[in-house]
């Protein structure tokens, strides 16, 4: 019997964080389901610590890539090996609150995404990272709500049929920026809750607290891959934040310029949903500040 949620969790080298994340999958209450462990060629002891884990553990079982591929080639294994009907991802240095994925399932329904909480975990300090509304919304109304703030691919369950088709692409950073608008295009209902906690452990030295020119360059490149989808074309309030993020690569040393060239109506400025700075900076645009 095909097991109802695949769980994939791509390894590499977090030999010291892994034990911590497999446990919490253990503790999420479920019945059928299984654990894809991707090795992406660790060399420290992660290998070792997943293999001896996969024994105790029939449900858990370890996938090896014999050269390092990066994080999207290994979630894209994952979802090669994958039988379940839903998919979800857990990054091996991070973890679940206890029963989180045992009530996703019990809230799903009818939807083909489930997006739940995310905190992020640093230095012993948490935070909430993003709480959803419980809604249910289709992706062009996710979009608007400022879903591209949160398209993470670690607080969301997935119908296994919507990736279809669709992969992460590989040697890119923002890999989901890039891959989960596409597939939640595809999704009929797309559904928030209040249940459960994803933990994103934040790590110094992660790309997200070592921005760098590269890492900009492919921030900005996804968030303006964003305006290209039908969903997106009117959407002002993504087109000010690719706007900011190609200031910053400026700023880093940047030369492109990756954002295409569109139109803000005066109206949109003097909306009431902006802040002051959104405004200010809206209107500098407008006025034909340089981003190039």
């Amino acid at each position: 019997m095909n097991p109802v949620l695949s769980i994939i969790v791509p390894v590499y080298n977090v030999a010291p964080y892994v034990r911590h994340c497999l446990q919490s999958l253990l503790e999420q209450g479920l019945q059928q389901y299984e654990v894809i462990l991707v090795n992406d060629a660790s060399y420290d002891n992660s290998r070792g610590i997943c293999s001896e884990w996969c024994r105790e553990h029939p449900q858990f079982r370890l996938v090896n890539h014999e050269t390092n591929r990066g994080l999207s080639e290994a979630r894209n294994t994952g979802l090669q090996e994958a039988r379940g009907v839903y998919v979800t991802f857990v990054d091996s240095d991070d973890f679940l609150q206890p029963g989180t994925l045992a009530a996703c399932l019990q809230f799903i329904g009818d939807a083909d995404v489930l997006e739940y909480p995310v905190m992020v975990d640093h230095l012993s300090r948490q935070a909430h990272l993003w709480e959803p509304e419980e809604r249910t919304t289709d992706f062009r109304e996710w979009m608007q709500l400022d879903g591209y703030t949160h398209c993470y691919a670690c607080n969301k369950v997935f119908r296994r049929a919507l990736w279809e088709g669709e992969r992460f692409p590989p040697g890119l950073y923002y890999e989901d920026i890039l891959t989960i608008p596409r597939v939640l295009q595809k999704a009929g209902i797309i559904r928030g809750t209040r249940q459960g906690i994803y933990y994103y452990c934040r790590r110094d030295g992660s790309i997200s607290t070592t921005p760098n020119l590269r890492n900009l360059r492919d921030y900005v490149s996804a968030l303006a891959s964003l305006m290209q989808l039908p969903e997106c074309s009117d959407n002002l309030n993504l087109y000010l934040r690719t706007l900011n993020a190609q200031l910053s690569y400026r700023r880093a040393g940047g030369t492109e310029c990756l954002v295409p060239r569109r139109t803000i109506p005066f109206s949109y400025i003097l909306s009431p949903g902006l802040s002051f700075r959104q405004r200010l900076k809206a209107m500098l645009f407008k006025c034909g500040l340089s981003i190039r």
